[in-house]
């Protein structure tokens, strides 16, 4: 066992040649290590104590968490919406092959990571979109619900026109004639 969260911010690692408790914290994208290992706290006892005492103190100084970080957007995000990314897969099998999907991604309340992908070949590019969002905020990987959702609320949605007046572009709403 390389590593094991012990509580919030401290980390117990167990490398070959290293032992002790490692102190993190973040705030405003600026992040600060510390390490406290057996050989320069003489036991694993104390240098868990003294982990524990040096993160206090930084909360102290620094303050709690300001935000959750579950649905906080970050630069490594490529799709523009916290929570769904671009799922690219080879086959093994046969290497020419390749596919595309949407996937939405979340953690329980159990802390298990569930994740459903919705391919672009067999959805289409902007439905598999459509129904990745939809699974994402309902936190579902029940797919007959998120497509009979989805369903619903393309029927409800009115259909739009674009019209050109005079140099001005306008959105009217058409009837939905069937």
């Amino acid at each position: 066992m390389p590593t094991k969260t012990i509580s919030p911010g401290i980390t117990l690692f167990d490398l070959d040649d290293r032992k002790g408790f490692m102190v993190r914290i973040c705030r405003k994208g600026k992040r600060l290590n510390e390490c406290f290992s057996v050989v320069r706290c003489r036991s694993l006892r104390k240098a868990r104590s003294a982990a524990e005492a040096r993160y206090a103190e930084l909360l102290k100084h620094y303050g709690p968490t300001p935000t959750p970080a579950k649905n906080q957007m970050t630069s490594r995000n490529s799709t523009g919406r916290v929570g769904i990314h671009i799922a690219h897969s080879v086959s093994k099998r046969w290497p020419d092959c390749e596919s595309w999907a949407y996937c939405a991604s979340w953690v329980d309340a159990e802390g298990k990571r569930r994740k459903i992908n919705f391919a672009w070949e067999k959805y289409g590019k902007q439905n598999a979109w459509r129904l990745a969002c939809i699974a994402r905020d309902k936190e579902s990987t029940d797919r007959e619900a998120i497509v009979s959702t989805s369903e619903r609320s393309k029927k409800t949605t009115p259909k739009r026109k674009l019209i050109f007046r005079s140099r001005h572009l306008v959105l009217r709403n058409v009837e939905n004639n069937g």
